[in-house]
């Protein structure tokens, strides 16, 4: 009875360990861009003399997600970062939306050029000489 409830148990730690998603480790590079950014956001914030709960609620999440936004933590969400940073007054990809328009475009068109997939099409193979 004690052999079958260990094993038990060791299957399902076993099963929970394998159906955790690891995420993987980011690049020193990603990581200081992110713990910049999030030092820009910090600074464009006071500068505006706004607090982190006035910036926490017009973002709609947490005190506490904001602190680790602007320390950089990469598991806070893309679209809060980008979000933040709007709100607290610093440009993503361009000054204006003038410029961001134009950049749309191009990116547009250079899209329009590439293959619409990364793959290639598997050729069937003539193998019956």
């Amino acid at each position: 009875m004690l052999t079958i409830l260990v094993t038990i148990s060791i299957s399902v730690v076993f099963s929970i360990h394998i159906m955790k998603k690891e995420p993987l480790p980011l690049s020193s590079g990603t990581l200081s861009v992110l713990k910049t950014l999030g030092a820009m956001i910090k600074a464009a914030r006071l500068e505006r003399g706004m607090s982190q709960a006035e910036l926490s609620r017009r973002l709609g999440v947490s005190r506490y997600t904001v602190i680790a936004l602007e320390k950089g933590d990469p598991k806070v969400c893309v679209g809060t970062v980008f979000e933040a940073a709007t709100i607290a007054g610093i440009p993503l990809l361009a000054d204006d939306q003038r410029a961001l328009s134009e950049l749309a475009t191009i990116v547009a068109n250079l899209t329009s050029i590439l293959p619409e997939r990364g793959r290639r099409k598997k050729v069937a193979l003539q193998d019956d000489f």
